[in-house]
């Protein structure tokens, strides 16, 4: 692809505040994952600027992003900027202070006509306080699109990227690229666990680009289990799968590397072949 379409060709909308249902956002109190698998694809669209909770954030990024705390900007919303994904439950609204936060950008996106995303667990979510009415939600109130998270992928993987990886292994579109650069090098690219087998990967593959977060942020001394804290950190992007089998190989790749740049810079450059 020698250009990454048009937003607004993708979302077939020019309405500049959109609902997006992602089924795989959850309850808080429940064990989730993928609650981020969505950011990748809205990068890739050029919209890399986040609103999301504390609680989905785990100091780890997949992809580069700029990331604004909900809990923060709560009274400042006129400090965020536009475009923005903005990540949340109803519960997040109705259970956890983000009503206000939801309100104030849905008027600047009208007001401004710039773009915001609403992900969510719901195409109708609520706002108790300044929506009374039994049964109305923002969609009733607000000129907003209704999509589909898993629909708007299903047609952006079939006519945008040339991945091995099924659909329904995974929808963050982090991993089909790193299965698209793999088939495009002849190298693994059916699995998850197949793309992060360091000692065969591609050096230009997108997979190294975690390994160097590890090692920028020196995270080997502060727990006692660092595969465990990769695997709970590939958890938050990662909808279903043995991650715990891919934190080994994240893990082998790094003590091959001391996690040290330059040795890791110089185990991605070597022929595959020779690792």
């Amino acid at each position: 692809m020698s250009s990454p379409p048009l937003i607004e060709d993708i979302l077939q909308t020019t309405t500049p505040t959109v609902v997006m249902r992602d089924p795989q956002l959850q309850k808080r109190a429940q064990h989730a994952r993928a609650q981020l698998r969505s950011i990748p694809f809205f990068d890739e669209l050029g919209v890399d600027t986040v609103v999301h909770a504390d609680v989905y954030d785990n100091d780890f990024k997949l992809v580069d992003y700029t990331r604004h705390s909900s809990q923060e900007v709560v009274d400042t919303p006129d400090d965020v900027e536009f475009p923005l994904v903005h990540i949340i439950t109803q519960q997040g609204i109705e259970e956890y202070g983000e009503e206000d936060l939801v309100r104030a950008l849905l008027k600047r996106s009208a007001e401004e006509d710039a773009r915001y995303i609403l992900v969510t667990d719901t195409t109708s979510p609520r706002l108790p306080t300044y929506i009374q009415k039994p049964g109305r939600s923002i969609v009733d109130d607000y000129d907003v699109a209704i999509k589909g998270y898993e629909i708007l992928t299903s047609r952006y993987l079939r006519d945008y990227v040339d991945s091995a990886l099924p659909a329904s292994v995974t929808r963050n579109l982090h991993y089909h690229r790193a299965s698209e650069h793999h088939n495009q090098h002849d190298a693994p690219a059916d699995t998850l666990e197949n793309i992060y087998d360091y000692t065969c990967a591609p050096s230009g593959s997108p997979i190294w680009e975690s390994l160097y977060y590890f090692v920028e942020h020196d995270l080997e001394n502060v727990l006692d289990d660092y595969s465990e804290r990769i695997r709970d950190a590939l958890r938050s992007w990662t909808e279903r799968g043995e991650t715990q089998k891919i934190a080994n190989q994240m893990l082998d790749a790094l003590r091959v590397c001391e996690f040290e740049k330059a040795q890791l810079k110089e185990y991605q450059q070597t022929d595959p072949n020779l690792r």
